[in-house]
């Protein structure tokens, strides 16, 4: 039954033309890339590079998100959600065919950027490029994960959707802040930066992930632990599903 919904899912990202948007704005990205990088005197390949992974990585994250808010939002409105459940299917099942769905989505997006990278022209490294899409992979499931418990929690698709950009704004600069918090700023900031503090042990360290110096310079150079990357993500994708769970149990259809 899981897969069934799975596939369910699936069917309803091809028929919302989810892979032709996502096509058209790598095509529009990529051509803007290149004709940027061109404006550069030296290293136009390494420029185009970094303007297509940081222009695909922010359209990827953003197709992803508002589909996965807008089409569970949706599907409550328009009572699939009640009908789904009233079938022999129990709501973890239910909403692990949501978790399936949305991760096989970021799998294929990945994929896709890995590709549009590839066809970039220059000699990048596979191995450079396969690291920081396996990077990107692990962005994308924790902010799938994180736009569902928030769309499943509110009523409000927008507001759904601003909570999620926010807290992937949030994501990226918690490294800054905690940065900021260990140069040892005024006394009378105490309590804030004890708040920070606490509030980093909640928030992924994204801004770790996808980092477009791996791709210019080589994974080699890199301090980041790969291992850490993946076991931060595998860690908050399971406290966000388990609190996906609990406020789908308590909700009464």
């Amino acid at each position: 039954m899981v897969w069934l919904l799975t596939k369910h899912h699936l069917t309803a990202a091809i028929k919302d033309r989810l892979f032709i948007g996502l096509f058209v704005l790598a095509a529009v990205g990529i051509s803007l890339s290149i004709f940027l990088g061109s404006s550069a005197i030296t290293e136009t390949d390494q420029f185009s590079l970094v303007f297509a992974a940081g222009g695909l990585r922010i359209g990827a994250l953003l197709t992803l998100v508002l589909f996965t808010v807008f089409y569970i939002r949706r599907s409550f409105d328009s009572h699939t959600v009640e009908y789904l459940l009233s079938k022999p299917i129990s709501r973890l099942q239910f909403l692990l065919s949501y978790t399936i769905a949305l991760s096989l989505l970021a799998f294929v997006i990945s994929v896709f950027i890995s590709a549009s990278l590839i066809a970039l022209p220059g000699n990048t490294p596979i191995s450079s490029i396969a690291f920081w899409s396996i990077s990107i992979f692990a962005e994308l499931v924790v902010m799938v994960n994180v736009a569902l418990f928030f769309s499943l929690m509110l009523s409000s698709a927008v507001s759904a959707s601003m909570m999620s950009i926010a807290f992937y704004v949030l994501s990226r600069l918690i490294g800054g802040i905690l940065a900021i918090v260990n140069s040892g700023s005024s006394p009378s900031h105490v309590v804030l930066e004890k708040l920070m503090l606490l509030l980093s042990v909640f928030i992924p360290r994204l801004d770790l992930m996808g980092q477009t110096s791996w791709l210019v310079y080589g994974v080699e150079s890199s301090n980041v632990s790969g291992l850490f990357i993946l076991t931060q993500g595998i860690i908050f994708c399971g406290l966000v599903f388990a609190a996906s769970f609990w406020d789908l149990q308590r909700k009464q259809f």
